[in-house]
């Protein structure tokens, strides 16, 4: 892996987790896209595809991808990319009218993969000599597929040096092989002439690779009809050959492969269903992986945790059950709709907050000419006039709400009726922006555990470019995991913009339970050193002028312990942290509406 190095984000040598191949998957599309100027969408192969060459309309690549063999998957995408641009697959496709014209069926065979070699040295030389950036990624598909020791000493040894047509086409696929021997076949001097490698470029299209395939199928053709008896022929042509330990089985496989490459049927594992589903949902969702520090049970700070994040809740994601948190039916319809409902009470009184306030200052002695004051042009010098305008100060508004287990319920079912109506009061307000995020872990994609986790930090649903339909996917969330408050709060931070002049930013948090997390069997996020270590990220994210309002949902189970939770919370959130019951959340609604009716206006 030299070339991928630079845009890969992968350091394991193992295979790509999920997230890893979707991200691979964007990246190549986007260079086959720049080399053909075409959306061709590039797919893993799934149970239900063959490994067949690209038809021109998509391309597919195997599903297990490390850094080792990363730039030849890369280079091979490339290659068929460019039997996409370049490939008449018309012609491909009904070669066999062709060969009946000339009654050549009996040589269909040779002759499609005489045809595949030189379209394939047609096209790549194309790309190789107009696109230098790519020179690299070709480079190492050939050492994978074509180049080796076994074909190098198979050409150099006495094995296919019999005249007949697996010999010849050992021989001819091979010819750019600094190990190749024109000699090694009575006819194959006139081959390589004929081929004419380096001058390939003088083929411009896919009809002339086929033409020059059968010429050359007439040539080794008509050679076997002439020289009937080849033993003699045999003899001579291994006299000069070398010794070769390699048995002609390990050649024979090794050619095998490079067959199977010409005809398109380059061997890809195989990716289940569903993972091809969770790819595609990473991949739309722009799924991305933050590495955040953290500091575990034993005071020890860690600095490469990593936090996913996903942006928006794609109808991609929901199908897929992308890390096991979401459900394909909507189980909150009744609750979205009282949080419509109630926000649209509040809009009402909200209104006011769209007004522009305009101050008119007349009979000034500078600013605009004031057309009423003109008549007293000769006597007054205070004809001048000069309007103000002012409007409420922007609010940037982001709720973040724990989505772990043990907010399931009653409490869950309270603050999405909430969070739904400061949804649609965004939806409705030209200077009130909002972002709704859920906090929680779900299934590690990588590990074949069950019980593997990851925190994860989703960011549900963002004003500037959601519609209510993205909103009511909120629905489909299923509380669930664990509660990594800190962790995903230091990924949250660059979400939220710094407060200003301008701008009043809020943070608005509602959780129910202590920060903990364990990361399978190493990292351990829990106690005291979990709460100091939540309490540091909510300091860092207050450096930015960030207001933070913070609601503790109880319940009767925190009733015994409420000295320590109130304390704890509120080292956690600050002392303005409240505890609410989340059958009542009337504090919340008039803590906000105060809020947004609050007089601060900016000219």
């Amino acid at each position: 892996m030299e070339i991928s190095k630079f845009w890969l984000t992968s350091n394991s040598s193992d295979d790509f987790n999920l997230i890893e191949l979707a991200n691979t998957q964007r990246a190549i599309s986007n260079f086959v896209k720049i080399l053909t100027k075409k959306e061709i969408p590039i797919e893993f192969i799934s149970n239900d595809d063959s490994d067949s060459m690209t038809n021109g309309k998509k391309i597919v690549i195997s599903s297990t991808i490390n850094m080792n063999n990363i730039d030849s998957i890369v280079g091979l995408a490339l290659h068929e990319g460019a039997h996409c641009k370049y490939t008449n697959f018309k012609i491909v496709k009904k070669i066999s009218n062709r060969l009946l014209e000339q009654n050549l069926l009996g040589g269909r065979r040779w002759i499609e993969m005489l045809l595949n070699f030189i379209e394939d040295r047609r096209i790549d030389s194309l790309v190789y000599n107009n696109a230098p950036g790519y020179q690299d990624y070709y480079r190492a598909m050939y050492d994978r597929y074509y180049y080796s020791k076994v074909v190098d000493k198979g050409l150099k040894g006495k094995e296919y040096r019999e005249e007949n047509w697996e010999s010849y086409m050992f021989r001819i696929i091979n010819m750019f092989n600094k190990n190749s021997d024109p000699t090694a076949l009575k006819c194959l001097p006139t081959v390589y002439k004929a081929v004419d490698l380096k001058n390939i470029d003088r083929l411009k299209n896919t009809y002339d690779s086929l033409e020059l395939a059968i010429t050359i199928y007439h040539f080794i053709n008509m050679h076997f009809i002439s020289n009937l008896d080849n033993k003699h022929q045999n003899q001579e042509n291994r006299k000069g050959a070398k010794h070769n330990k390699t048995s002609k089985e390990e050649i024979k496989k090794a050619f095998g492969k490079q067959e199977e490459f010409l005809k398109g049927n380059v061997h890809k594992v195989k990716a289940t269903k569903k993972q091809k589903q969770q790819i595609e949902a990473i991949s739309k969702s722009k799924v991305n992986i933050k590495n955040v520090k953290a500091t575990d049970n034993k005071g020890i700070e860690h600095t490469n945790i990593p936090v996913h994040v996903i942006d928006g809740i794609t109808p991609s994601i929901i199908e897929s059950n992308l890390y096991e948190i979401f459900g394909k039916v909507n189980l909150m319809d009744r609750q979205i709709d009282k949080g419509i409902a109630k926000g649209k009470k509040l809009l009402r009184k909200l209104r006011i907050r769209n007004e522009q306030i305009t101050l008119a200052s007349k009979r000034l002695k500078a600013g605009k000419i004031d057309p009423r004051r003109i008549y007293a042009a000769g006597f007054e010098e205070d004809l001048f006039y000069k309007i103000d305008k002012s409007s409420y100060k922007p609010i940037n508004l982001h709720v973040s709400i724990d989505g772990s287990g043990s907010m399931e319920g009653t409490k869950w079912w309270q603050v999405l009726i909430n969070t739904i109506a400061l949804g649609y009061i965004s939806l409705h307000m030209n200077n009130i922006d909002l972002t709704i995020s859920i906090r929680t872990t779900g299934r590690d994609l990588s590990k074949s555990s069950m019980t593997a986790h990851i925190p994860l930090l989703i960011l549900a649903f963002n004003s500037k470019k959601h519609t209510m339909s993205d909103l009511r996917r909120l629905g489909h969330y299923k509380t669930k995991g664990l509660t990594p408050e800190g962790m995903c709060l230091n990924a949250l931070n660059e979400y939220i913009p710094n407060s200003s002049n301008y701008l009043d930013s809020y943070l608005i948090n509602m959780s129910d339970g202590y920060p903990t997390f364990e990361k399978y069997g190493k990292f351990t996020y829990n106690g005291d050193e979990a709460i100091l270590d939540t309490a540091r990220a909510v300091r860092n994210i207050k450096k930015k002028g960030v207001n933070i309002l913070s609601y503790f949902i109880k319940t009767p189970s925190t009733r015994t312990k409420e000295e320590e939770l109130i304390e704890n919370f509120q080292i956690m959130y600050g002392k303005e942290a409240s505890f609410i019951d989340p059958k009542n959340m009337y504090e919340v609604t008039k803590t906000l509406n105060n809020l947004f009716l609050k007089q601060n206006l900016v000219s």
